[in-house]
């Protein structure tokens, strides 16, 4: 018997297996096996292990364990060549003892080791190695009662299963991938099953880290399969987890993997810091990455020593796929940095490793990089020739987010070398479609928004600039509204509580959480962007974008869900101009009128002139820049507006094109003013549309500082001819309004911890019997009730118990208006930016915002995530910048969100307005009050606000002094959808 071995329990009962036939050795198939059961040992041979004596036996067998863990604590240290050696020395030890199973063991951590060297080839060939021998070390196991040592091969199996999950995954063989990962579970089922009484603790996973790394490599997986979104949550989901802290190594390489993701979707902050975490425990391989983050802030010759001295590192260690990196990063910076040939050099280094490691997808990137350093050179038949293998290696690998990222290097370097743009048009309008659409897959808002800026904005950019070539207005004005469509929703009808949920005042009501009901909720709110449903162009035409969104869905293997179709127009009953923009590097618009919904019209606005447009406006703006206080802001602003006429000029020239303000003349001239209703892009969320002069002529060629004027012959604005309103996103999924009943008024709540001067204090100011507003109230009283219940109009003003349970009671019941005065701010969280409304809510009241000492505010997110049985038709929320949602990376906050819950038509403001204090003597605050829910009573709000801002605008004109300065009324719009027909619920 082989001195260390114990002997098998029983002799076979059986011939030796198929698997056995002319095995020379095995580690249990030799001739003192065979003698020990009185077998014939003339056809197994002698081994040298028959000879050892049991202390050479116990002797090499502790070294053998020694030498692995050695190997294993420089393989940590990526000394990839010593561990290479150590393993090596492992393999002659297990060969003195013949010892398979040791064997194994060496060459599955050894493909280990090679993977994560980047030596693809050597990685493949030791696991496939290992799966090879598996079966005739296993039946030899079994055929001679070896039980224990087909337990440690069977752990063997594992590890070089997932080598092969990871290369499988490389390649593209999604299929395979996932097939590896569900038989390892099906194993490790079968095992606990079994139970400790048959296999060693090991192999039984017990601090589930074996089920960590598989769900790391599942994440892998979801990106080869064109899921980055859902592998970026699932790797949210694996670093919370307990287990992870537990495993510091696949902590690092679950951070490693989501930092890649973070970059590749331009989350550049978070992938930093992730990056600097792994940096400080794994120096090298990923002072890569975070060297290159040090470029893009500017440091780029700190950035090239760090990646040289980085990669010297790596290549001591023996690490050559980490050295490949650290060259395509360097070629990287060089091509940015112009220099095309160095570049090249690098790459081309790279190359070479990942041609010797066979290395699949990192030739693809070489061909990309390659196709990139010839356009620059203007080679632009070498940059086809690179460009069209990547596109043919994409295609091969079935991994749409590679074809995409291809096809659009092709598209980018057809564009510069001046293909045919109708061709290129093919290529590029479903990519641009395709990787538009895939940012609703994200949950995070972070990701979604670095998707938008780094992956989608790129190809829509490019799309714009083709479209506009062709003369294409119908497919860009398409465009433009299917972006302008996208609205907010909530992707469950409930949320998940923790903690304890307080005392509700009123019962639940359908199937959401009462408003009073919102408790602290986890880091995963269903709160999420919404893809635009389904759009009809006009009664007597489809989208011609539906074709496009069919060919993106099959080229890109994408999905395209069933949503309701929505009409992308009102039904006025009057003549009504559309007007929407969007940005895409240059800002584009596209108008129409509901006269003649299919005759479009589309203008790029160069990005210069916006810039110009929002310098003028933000220098004239009452809200605050940073560093700045309000009542600086507010001196700075009146001072300014002093030339408002200049302000509407430079607006109106840059922003209202020649075709529309001419319509717009004539509509007019027909005796009633038409409705100018606009969708802003982010860029220009805080322009008075109202305001804007319309010119009588446009320039011939660029204008000086001050020459605007020689473009006007008078002084007619925008709000002159027409009665202008926002036009809100016919994405947004809506409620029914709440049926007809008193008006609610929650005027100035008193802020909990806020002095009444503070930051947070009174807008209103000090009211008595004799101010306006309180006498408009008195007379608000006098023709019926009011909600909540008082007795007087000064009662309505700065109370305690404005907060979201008294909201929640209020809006349980029948209501005609809303009109909110207070405090709006900007908030920030894991849901990305909001706006919410400061009621007066203790801290200790449940929601999603951060505590403000102790104040908590009322986000978008906690209207949207909470029963509301329903909004009244019309809402006023009259407060800083309340009408900022379209200025957000994603439209949403309490405006949106108010229109969500059922509300046709909204009252807001498009910057922070001043209050009363800042003219003394005057009331501007509570005139516009008193306008805004005059108006919300009338039969047309908007005609009426129009109206009265008109009579400001005459006396503004009249004397332009500070109290009628168009800071305190211009600020005032409507968002209007109380007849574009969409009621529906997602």
């Amino acid at each position: 018997m082989v001195v260390g071995l114990p002997p098998p329990m029983n002799p076979p009962d059986r011939p030796v297996p198929d698997e056995l036939a002319g095995a020379s050795s095995h580690g249990y198939n030799c001739q003192c096996v065979a003698a020990h059961f009185g077998l014939d040992p003339a056809p197994h041979g002698e081994l040298p292990a028959c000879s050892l004596t049991e202390a050479e036996y116990q002797r090499l067998f502790g070294e053998a364990v020694a030498v692995q863990q050695e190997a294993k604590q420089l393989a940590a240290a990526r000394d990839i060549a010593g561990a290479q050696r150590m393993y090596g020395r492992m393999r002659q030890i297990a060969q003195q003892l013949d010892r398979s199973d040791l064997e194994l063991a060496a060459i599955s951590d050894l493909a280990g080791v090679c993977y994560s060297a980047g030596d693809l080839r050597n990685a493949r060939q030791c696991a496939d190695a290992v799966l090879t021998t598996f079966p005739v070390s296993a039946a030899a196991a079994v055929h001679f009662g070896q039980y224990a040592e087909i337990r440690m091969i069977e752990g063997s199996r594992e590890v070089a299963d997932r080598v092969l999950i990871s290369l499988s995954t490389e390649e593209g063989d999604v299929a395979r991938a996932r097939e590896l990962i569900a038989g390892q579970r099906h194993r490790a089922a079968l095992r606990k099953a079994a139970g400790p009484e048959q296999y060693p603790p090991e192999l039984l996973d017990p601090h589930g880290t074996d089920e960590l790394e598989l769900r790391i490599l599942e994440a892998r997986v979801q990106v080869a399969a064109g899921d980055p979104a859902g592998a970026l949550t699932a790797l949210d989901e694996i670093l919370s987890a307990p287990a992870c802290d537990q495993a510091p190594s696949l902590k690092a390489m679950a951070q490693a993997e989501r930092a890649r993701l973070r970059r590749a979707g331009g989350q550049d902050a978070d992938a930093r810091a992730d990056l600097v975490r792994l940096t400080a425990d794994h120096s090298a391989k990923f002072a890569i990455d975070l060297a290159a983050d040090r470029a893009s802030g500017g440091d780029f010759p700190g950035a090239v020593e760090a990646i040289v001295a980085a990669r010297d590192e790596l290549a001591a260690a023996g690490a050559t796929g980490d050295v490949a990196e650290a060259s395509h990063a360097l070629g990287t910076l060089l091509l940015l940095a112009g220099d095309a040939r160095q570049a090249r050099d690098q790459f081309e280094h790279a190359g070479k490793v990942w041609a010797t490691h066979e290395d699949t997808p990192g030739l693809r990137r070489l061909d990309v990089a390659l196709a990139r350093c010839a356009a620059a050179e203007g080679d632009w038949e070498t940059a086809e020739d690179h460009a069209t293998r990547a596109r043919e290696s994409a295609r091969a690998s079935g991994e749409w987010l590679e074809c995409l990222h291809t096809d659009f290097v092709a598209a980018t370097i057809g564009y510069a070398r001046g293909d045919d743009l109708r061709a290129l048009l093919d290529l590029l309008l479903p990519l641009a479609l395709a990787a538009t659409d895939y940012r609703f897959e994200f949950t995070s808002p972070r990701a979604r928004t670095a998707w938008a800026r780094d992956v989608a904005g790129p190809a829509t950019e490019l799309l714009m600039a083709v479209l506009t070539r062709l003369d294409e207005p119908r497919l860009a004005a398409e465009l433009i509204e299917r972006t302008c469509a996208v609205g907010a929703y909530t992707e469950g009808p409930s949320l998940e509580l923790t903690g304890t949920v307080p005392v509700l005042e009123v019962a639940p009501v359908g199937d959401r959480l009462p408003l009073a009901a919102l408790g602290t909720v986890t880091s995963s709110l269903p709160l999420r962007l919404a893809p635009p449903p389904a759009l009809r162009w006009s009664p007597a035409s489809p989208m011609e974008l539906d074709r496009w969104l069919d060919v993106a869905a099959e080229r890109y293997s994408l999905s395209r869900p069933e949503t309701p179709v929505v009409r992308t127009w009102p039904d006025t009953g009057r003549e009504t101009f559309l007007l929407r923009y969007a940005d895409a590097g240059h800002t584009y618009l596209t108008w129409r009128t509901t006269g003649d919904l299919d005759t479009v019209h589309t203008h790029p606005v160069d990005a210069a002139l916006v810039a110009t447009a929002r310098e003028y406006l933000d220098a004239a703006s009452p809200t605050p820049q940073e560093g700045e206080s309000v009542s600086d802001a507010v001196r700075r602003a009146l001072k300014a507006f002093a030339d408002e006429q200049r302000l509407a000029r430079i607006l109106g020239l840059n922003l209202l094109p020649a075709d529309l303000v001419a319509r717009l003349r004539e509509s007019a001239a027909g005796g009633r003013r038409p409705l100018l209703r606009v969708q802003p892009s982010p860029n220009l969320a805080a322009v008075p549309w109202g305001l804007l002069a319309l010119p009588d002529r446009r320039p011939d060629r660029v204008l000086e500082p001050g020459a605007e004027g020689s473009c006007f012959d008078g002084d007619e604005r925008a709000l002159d001819v027409a009665d202008v309103s926002l036009l809100a996103p016919v994405g947004i999924p809506r409620r029914t309004p709440a049926p007809p009943g008193p008006p609610i008024y929650l005027l100035d709540p008193r802020i909990p911890g806020q002095s009444a001067f503070g930051e947070l204090g009174s807008v209103l100011g000090k009211q008595d019997p004799a101010s306006p507003l309180i006498r408009h109230l008195d007379a608000r009283l006098a023709d019926g009730p009011v909600r909540p219940a008082a007795a007087r109009g000064l009662d309505l003003v700065r109370r305690t118990d404005t907060d979201r349970r008294l909201l929640a009671r209020l809006l349980a019941e029948p209501c005609s208006r809303l009109v909110f005065v207070g405090h709006v701010s900007r908030v920030r969280d894991e849901h990305g930016a909001q706006t919410a409304l400061h009621l007066s809510c203790a801290a200790d009241l449940p929601g999603t915002a951060e505590p403000i000492g102790a104040h908590r505010p009322f986000t978008a997110a906690d209207l949207a995530l909470s029963e509301v049985a329903a909004m009244p038709a019309r809402v006023a929320l009259i407060g800083c910048a309340s009408a900022s949602d379209f200025g957000l990376a994603e439209p949403f906050g309490v405006l949106l969100a108010t229109v969500a819950a059922g509300a046709r038509l909204v009252a807001a403001t498009v910057w922070a307005l001043p209050t009363s204090a800042a003219v003394p003597g005057a009331d501007p605050m509570a005139e516009l009050v008193i306008a805004v829910d005059t108006a919300l009573a009338g039969d047309d709000p908007v005609a009426e606000l129009c109206a009265w801002q008109r009579t400001r605008l005459a006396r503004w004109r009249e004397r332009a002094e500070p109290a009628r300065s168009p800071v305190f009324w211009a600020a005032l719009t409507c968002l209007d959808a109380s007849d574009d027909g969409q009621t529906w619920v997602r």
